[in-house]
């Protein structure tokens, strides 16, 4: 059995991948705001001919871009994340003004979930949620993220079968 190491060791996280999936995610949204809109007034001036007017119109669709377009952060974030794992613990750094540091101790996780999008499927990244008694980690964009999930999962039996 090999000595059992407190050194956190960096796990490698898609960056510029994830970023432009977020971007094509933000795009294909205001697409589909833009298309609705195109629709209605197609469907409005159809039916309403004269007295039609498209400004209440844009005036409705406004608002859902705006919301869709307040996302635009999940570009950026996926250059600022840190993920370390050690024989102990988990850590995962996030945030662009604010920080945020997670940290939890391995012998605690009581599920592990991980979560792929479709181009995560496609370049072989993904999310792990670490579960713990009342309290969630995440591990955002993780390369490999099944081999990660298996060696977390070694490194918890190895420390319950040290504990019992």
């Amino acid at each position: 059995m090999k000595p059992i190491s407190k050194e956190l060791i960096s796990i490698p996280t898609c960056k510029i991948t994830r970023g432009l999936e977020a971007l094509l995610e933000i795009g294909f949204k205001v697409c589909g705001v833009y298309l609705t809109y195109c629709l209605f007034n197609f469907i409005g001036e159809w039916k309403f001919e004269f007295n039609y007017d498209s400004e209440t119109l844009f005036s409705l669709l406004i608002l859902p871009s705006l919301y869709i377009l307040k996302t635009s952060h999940k570009i950026i974030s996926p250059m600022l994340v840190r993920v370390k794992v050690s024989d102990y613990e988990v850590e995962s750094k996030t945030g662009i003004l604010t920080r945020r540091l997670d940290t939890l101790q391995l012998k605690t996780v009581e599920n592990i979930e991980v979560v792929t999008t479709i181009g995560g499927k496609w370049f072989n990244y993904g999310t792990i949620y670490l579960y713990s008694y009342g309290s969630l980690v995440e591990l955002p964009f993780i390369i490999n993220v099944m081999n990660i999930k298996s060696d977390i999962e070694n490194k918890i039996k190895i420390l319950n079968t040290n504990n019992s």
